[in-house]
């Protein structure tokens, strides 16, 4: 599982880590990553035969001079030619490799780069580990068996902080790290639905909470939906529960006298999932009558569990997913497992927008468990961006972006990944670019791209070489830019029993991204 029949490299080159540290990175040279700007071709040149070697010359005697001759002075010439001509072919754009492989940029800067080498918790964990956050004086990265605060310049270990009891394996962990705390899952097995929060200054676990049994809850991984100050969690077969992030405190639990009022029939109505971020928003289903549920989207009041207001979904709202949540767009498809069907929802629960045309999502393994706003889709201002699915008659299988507008509804531009199994990852970022890391085989050189918002033209910011046997990050990383580094995190790594983890497998890289 950890390598997928098409295997999808991400082309870092990690070439001087240990692969063996545990929790330290590795810091190497930007040159390991980083590839010139592409250059004219230049003619092959045969190769010369090697001259057979000269007799020993015996000590104290200078060695004879061969005579000249004319084969061998044509060489020489032809030589220099033809690196003169590769010299003005590279032009000022010229990238130099020093003596200690630092690749600079004629009258540029150095940058480094670095990763965190994969090790093994030696405990099964069959979900992927999303958490990635940053504080003003570290990368801070899930694992495991652990989270570890890294220095941001050069991949060095800070500080770790063990995932808490005895056989105990971390399964989930928040996007958000408002007030540098993270919430996280901890359980063994299929048995997660212990919760734990963590200073990320430090490592220290803040609180820890284990969720309550019930029949009547769903099947469900265990999700972490963070609005603010507030975090509403789950588990298989566990009551859903809100706590206060900064303390610990319970606020509700799903079942609560009152917290669904004006449900059809409030005392069958369970909270299905809820998603985070700028706004609290749970799917919530309800029977009525002996067999038939209806479903709801609703947003949240955090501090109560109660609804401000319910959407009412369509015929087969059991598929239903939140894609973002500010504004509030919900995956509503038509009919079980179809193509997905967009609306936009205002601030009233009303319907602001439908979304033209039928879109067949690319789900990203890395984040996408509804807890948080789905990673593969992305609000920049009035437009909605997101990754689509190869077409089934795309023989290179690639992946394609699309963007529509909030405000009409019309889709303004589609663009295809270009190469042999090219794959767009939209890139987490705070500015206002639509960015997307592009990888895909191991031979050909991952990008990171920039779109222009209203009409999908491409420009690449960095390109990054590839290295074949190195460094994997998976098959679906998450991307995210920091300051001007882009940070690659592992999604799907398992340790399931009868799988082995590759020694080139990464935790975490670290790339120049401007």
């Amino acid at each position: 599982m950890d390598e997928p029949p098409k295997q999808k490299d991400m082309s870092a080159d990690t070439s001087a880590d240990s692969g063996t540290g545990r929790g330290a990175g590795t810091s190497t040279g930007a040159d390991d990553f980083v590839i010139a700007p592409p250059v004219p071709p230049v003619p092959q040149i045969p190769a010369v035969p090697r001259m057979p070697a000269a007799p020993p010359v015996p000590m104290g005697a200078p060695p004879p001079l061969p005579p000249a001759s004319p084969r061998r002075t044509g060489r020489i010439v032809l030589a220099v030619a033809l690196v003169v001509l590769l010299v003005a072919s590279l032009g000022a754009g010229v990238w130099m490799f020093t003596a200690s492989k630092k690749a600079v940029r004629a009258g540029g800067s150095r940058s480094m780069s670095w990763s965190l080498p994969y090790t093994r918790s030696g405990l099964e964990h069959p979900r992927m580990i999303r958490g990635l956050w940053f504080t003003d004086e570290a990368v801070v990265k899930a694992l495991p068996d652990r989270v570890v605060g890294l220095d941001p310049k050069r991949g060095k270990q800070l500080w770790e902080a063990p995932t808490p009891g005895p056989g105990s394996v971390m399964c989930q962990a928040s996007t958000d790290s408002t007030g540098n705390v993270a919430v996280l899952a901890r359980g063994s097995g299929e048995e997660c639905h212990t919760f734990y929060a963590v200073d990320l200054t430090s490592g220290k676990t803040l609180w820890e909470h284990s969720l309550e049994p019930d029949e009547w809850a769903p099947d469900n991984t265990p999700r972490i939906a963070r609005s603010g100050d507030v975090v509403v969690v789950s588990a298989n077969s566990r009551l859903t529960t809100a706590f206060r992030v900064s303390d610990g405190k319970q606020l509700w639990k799903d079942g609560d006298k009152g917290l669904y009022e004006g449900a059809d029939d409030k005392d069958t109505c369970r909270g299905q999932g809820h998603t985070g971020g700028k706004q609290l928003v749970r799917i919530r289903r309800c029977l009525v009558g002996s067999a038939d549920t209806a479903s709801y989207a609703e947003a949240v009041d955090p501090a109560t569990g109660r609804a401000k207001w319910r959407h009412r979904l369509g015929e087969h709202g059991t598929s239903g997913q939140i894609l973002a949540t500010s504004p509030i767009v919900v995956d509503d498809p038509g009919k079980p497992y179809a193509s997905t069907r967009l609306t936009v929802l205002g601030d009233d629960g009303a319907v602001r927008t439908r979304l033209e045309g039928d879109a067949k999502r690319r789900f990203a393994l890395s984040g996408s468990d509804g807890s948080a706003p789905a990673s593969d889709v992305q609000v920049k201002g009035d437009k909605l961006v997101m990754t689509l699915d190869a077409e089934e008659d795309d023989s290179d299988d690639n992946n394609r972006m699309a963007a529509w507008s909030l405000t009409t509804g019309k889709r303004l531009w589609e663009k295809r990944a270009a190469g042999y199994l090219q794959t767009f990852h939209l890139v987490a970022s705070e500015s206002d670019d639509i960015l997307a890391y592009a990888a895909g085989n191991i031979h050909d050189a991952a990008t990171l791209v920039r779109f222009d918002a209203d009409t999908g033209a491409r420009t690449v910011v960095r390109r990054y070489r590839p290295t074949p046997s190195t460094a994997w990050i998976g098959s679906d990383p998450y991307p995210v830019t920091h300051g001007r580094t882009l940070y690659l995190s592992a999604g799907y790594v398992t340790e399931e029993p009868g799988t082995g983890i590759k020694p080139r497998q990464k935790s975490l890289i670290a790339l120049p991204a401007s």
